[in-house]
Protein backbone atom coordinates (compact mmCIF):
# COMPACT_ATOMS: atom_id res chain seq x y z
CA UNK A 1 0.00 0.00 0.00
CA UNK A 2 2.89 2.35 0.78
CA UNK A 3 4.24 1.95 -2.76
CA UNK A 4 0.85 2.83 -4.26
CA UNK A 5 0.76 6.00 -2.13
CA UNK A 6 4.24 6.91 -3.36
CA UNK A 7 3.07 6.57 -6.97
CA UNK A 8 0.05 8.76 -6.26
CA UNK A 9 2.30 11.31 -4.58
CA UNK A 10 4.49 11.51 -7.67
CA UNK A 11 1.41 12.18 -9.78
CA UNK A 12 0.24 14.96 -7.46
CA UNK A 13 3.65 16.65 -7.43
CA UNK A 14 4.05 16.50 -11.19
CA UNK A 15 0.56 17.86 -11.79
CA UNK A 16 1.19 20.94 -9.61
CA UNK A 17 1.14 24.43 -11.19
CA UNK A 18 4.94 24.60 -10.97
CA UNK A 19 5.12 22.49 -14.13
CA UNK A 20 3.92 23.86 -17.48
CA UNK A 21 1.05 21.63 -18.58
CA UNK A 22 0.85 21.64 -22.37
CA UNK A 23 -2.15 19.33 -22.82
CA UNK A 24 -4.34 16.54 -21.50
CA UNK A 25 -5.68 13.50 -23.31
CA UNK A 26 -7.44 10.19 -22.82
CA UNK A 27 -7.25 7.09 -24.97
CA UNK A 28 -7.37 3.36 -25.48
CA UNK A 29 -4.67 0.80 -26.19
CA UNK A 30 -4.24 -2.82 -27.09
CA UNK A 31 -1.57 -5.28 -28.09
CA UNK A 32 0.17 -8.52 -27.25
CA UNK A 33 2.40 -9.58 -24.38
CA UNK A 34 5.24 -11.75 -25.67
CA UNK A 35 7.67 -14.15 -23.98
CA UNK A 36 5.95 -13.95 -20.59
CA UNK A 37 8.44 -15.56 -18.21
CA UNK A 38 6.87 -16.37 -14.86
CA UNK A 39 8.98 -18.93 -12.97
CA UNK A 40 5.97 -19.82 -10.81
CA UNK A 41 4.31 -21.33 -13.89
CA UNK A 42 7.37 -23.27 -14.99
CA UNK A 43 8.03 -26.07 -12.50
CA UNK A 44 7.97 -29.84 -12.21
CA UNK A 45 4.15 -29.92 -12.14
CA UNK A 46 3.50 -28.08 -15.35
CA UNK A 47 5.20 -25.87 -17.89
CA UNK A 48 2.95 -23.47 -19.77
CA UNK A 49 3.65 -21.79 -23.06
CA UNK A 50 2.87 -18.11 -22.46
CA UNK A 51 4.62 -16.78 -25.54
CA UNK A 52 1.73 -14.50 -26.44
CA UNK A 53 -1.19 -13.02 -24.48
CA UNK A 54 -3.70 -10.35 -25.56
CA UNK A 55 -3.71 -7.05 -23.68
CA UNK A 56 -6.23 -4.19 -23.58
CA UNK A 57 -6.37 -0.99 -21.57
CA UNK A 58 -6.92 2.73 -21.32
CA UNK A 59 -4.76 5.71 -20.46
CA UNK A 60 -4.62 9.37 -19.45
CA UNK A 61 -1.82 11.63 -20.68
CA UNK A 62 -0.66 14.94 -19.22
CA UNK A 63 1.86 16.91 -21.26
CA UNK A 64 4.65 18.84 -19.50
CA UNK A 65 6.69 21.19 -21.66
CA UNK A 66 6.75 20.41 -25.39
CA UNK A 67 8.63 17.11 -25.12
CA UNK A 68 7.63 15.38 -21.85
CA UNK A 69 4.43 13.40 -21.28
CA UNK A 70 3.30 11.76 -18.05
CA UNK A 71 1.03 8.81 -18.76
CA UNK A 72 -1.18 6.82 -16.40
CA UNK A 73 -2.63 3.58 -17.71
CA UNK A 74 -4.72 0.60 -16.63
CA UNK A 75 -4.15 -2.66 -18.51
CA UNK A 76 -5.30 -6.26 -18.45
CA UNK A 77 -3.44 -9.18 -20.03
CA UNK A 78 -4.74 -12.74 -19.78
CA UNK A 79 -4.17 -16.29 -20.98
CA UNK A 80 -6.05 -19.56 -20.60
CA UNK A 81 -4.14 -22.78 -21.24
CA UNK A 82 -5.14 -26.43 -21.08
CA UNK A 83 -2.62 -29.05 -20.02
CA UNK A 84 -2.28 -32.62 -18.78
CA UNK A 85 0.13 -33.81 -16.12
CA UNK A 86 -0.02 -37.53 -15.31
CA UNK A 87 -3.62 -38.30 -14.40
CA UNK A 88 -4.46 -34.62 -13.89
CA UNK A 89 -5.85 -32.34 -16.56
CA UNK A 90 -7.45 -28.94 -16.52
CA UNK A 91 -7.29 -25.30 -17.51
CA UNK A 92 -5.09 -22.65 -15.96
CA UNK A 93 -6.01 -18.97 -16.38
CA UNK A 94 -3.47 -16.23 -15.75
CA UNK A 95 -4.52 -12.58 -15.45
CA UNK A 96 -2.18 -9.61 -15.06
CA UNK A 97 -4.02 -6.38 -14.20
CA UNK A 98 -1.76 -3.38 -13.79
CA UNK A 99 -1.87 0.33 -12.98
CA UNK A 100 1.11 2.10 -14.51
CA UNK A 101 2.77 5.51 -14.49
CA UNK A 102 5.20 6.26 -17.34
CA UNK A 103 7.25 9.35 -18.16
CA UNK A 104 7.97 9.74 -21.88
CA UNK A 105 10.48 12.00 -23.59
CA UNK A 106 9.54 12.87 -27.18
CA UNK A 107 12.22 13.82 -29.69
CA UNK A 108 10.79 16.92 -31.32
CA UNK A 109 12.52 16.39 -34.67
CA UNK A 110 9.44 16.46 -36.92
CA UNK A 111 6.08 18.19 -36.48
CA UNK A 112 3.94 15.11 -37.20
CA UNK A 113 6.03 12.04 -36.32
CA UNK A 114 7.77 11.96 -32.95
CA UNK A 115 9.90 9.07 -31.65
CA UNK A 116 10.03 8.72 -27.87
CA UNK A 117 11.59 6.78 -25.02
CA UNK A 118 10.46 6.45 -21.45
CA UNK A 119 10.39 4.56 -18.17
CA UNK A 120 7.95 4.01 -15.35
CA UNK A 121 6.51 1.97 -12.51
CA UNK A 122 3.50 -0.31 -12.29
CA UNK A 123 1.49 -2.12 -9.65
CA UNK A 124 0.53 -5.60 -10.85
CA UNK A 125 -2.26 -7.85 -9.59
CA UNK A 126 -1.30 -11.35 -10.75
CA UNK A 127 -4.20 -13.81 -10.54
CA UNK A 128 -3.95 -17.56 -11.12
CA UNK A 129 -7.00 -19.85 -11.32
CA UNK A 130 -7.09 -23.55 -12.08
CA UNK A 131 -10.13 -25.63 -13.02
CA UNK A 132 -9.43 -29.33 -12.57
CA UNK A 133 -10.96 -31.56 -15.21
CA UNK A 134 -10.25 -35.08 -13.96
CA UNK A 135 -7.97 -36.91 -11.55
CA UNK A 136 -5.26 -35.84 -9.13
CA UNK A 137 -4.46 -32.43 -7.71
CA UNK A 138 -2.32 -29.64 -9.04
CA UNK A 139 -0.85 -26.76 -7.05
CA UNK A 140 -0.67 -23.34 -8.64
CA UNK A 141 0.97 -20.14 -7.34
CA UNK A 142 -1.06 -17.93 -5.03
CA UNK A 143 -2.33 -14.58 -6.29
CA UNK A 144 0.17 -11.74 -5.93
CA UNK A 145 0.29 -7.96 -5.75
CA UNK A 146 3.71 -6.82 -6.88
CA UNK A 147 5.58 -3.69 -7.96
CA UNK A 148 7.19 -3.67 -11.38
CA UNK A 149 9.15 -1.31 -13.57
CA UNK A 150 9.35 -0.89 -17.31
CA UNK A 151 11.10 0.84 -20.16
CA UNK A 152 9.43 1.89 -23.42
CA UNK A 153 10.40 3.06 -26.90
CA UNK A 154 7.96 4.06 -29.58
CA UNK A 155 6.73 6.50 -32.15
CA UNK A 156 3.77 8.89 -32.07
CA UNK A 157 1.84 10.28 -35.04
CA UNK A 158 0.02 13.57 -34.42
CA UNK A 159 -2.59 14.56 -36.98
CA UNK A 160 -2.48 18.34 -37.50
CA UNK A 161 -6.17 18.76 -38.39
CA UNK A 162 -7.57 16.46 -35.67
CA UNK A 163 -7.09 16.22 -31.88
CA UNK A 164 -5.87 12.62 -32.28
CA UNK A 165 -2.47 11.10 -31.70
CA UNK A 166 -1.71 7.52 -32.71
CA UNK A 167 1.19 5.62 -31.22
CA UNK A 168 2.99 2.29 -31.40
CA UNK A 169 5.53 1.17 -28.84
CA UNK A 170 7.55 -1.68 -27.45
CA UNK A 171 7.88 -2.13 -23.69
CA UNK A 172 9.94 -4.35 -21.41
CA UNK A 173 8.43 -5.09 -18.00
CA UNK A 174 10.10 -6.56 -14.92
CA UNK A 175 7.86 -7.57 -11.98
CA UNK A 176 9.45 -8.27 -8.61
CA UNK A 177 7.70 -11.57 -7.90
CA UNK A 178 9.05 -13.99 -5.32
CA UNK A 179 7.28 -17.05 -3.97
CA UNK A 180 9.26 -19.19 -1.56
CA UNK A 181 6.91 -22.16 -2.05
CA UNK A 182 7.74 -22.33 -5.74
CA UNK A 183 11.24 -20.85 -5.39
CA UNK A 184 10.44 -18.19 -7.97
CA UNK A 185 12.07 -14.86 -8.58
CA UNK A 186 11.30 -12.21 -11.19
CA UNK A 187 8.59 -12.17 -13.85
CA UNK A 188 9.43 -10.36 -17.06
CA UNK A 189 8.00 -9.93 -20.53
CA UNK A 190 7.84 -7.66 -23.56
CA UNK A 191 4.73 -5.96 -24.92
CA UNK A 192 4.02 -4.68 -28.41
CA UNK A 193 1.11 -2.27 -28.28
CA UNK A 194 -0.58 0.56 -30.08
CA UNK A 195 -3.33 3.01 -29.37
CA UNK A 196 -4.91 6.39 -29.90
CA UNK A 197 -5.17 9.45 -27.64
CA UNK A 198 -7.84 12.13 -27.88
CA UNK A 199 -6.39 15.47 -26.82
CA UNK A 200 -8.24 18.32 -25.09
Amino acid sequence: MKKVLILLGVLVVLSSPVYAITGVGIGVRGGFVSNYTNPGLDNSTFSLDLKQMPMVGGHVVIGFLPVIDLEGSAEMAWKKKSFTYGSSSGDLTLRDFSLNVTAKYKFNMMPVIKPYIGAGLGWHWLSYSFSLGSGGTVEVPVDENRLGYHGVAGIALKLPALPLEFFAEGRYTHIMTKQEKFDTKATHYTTILGGVTLGF
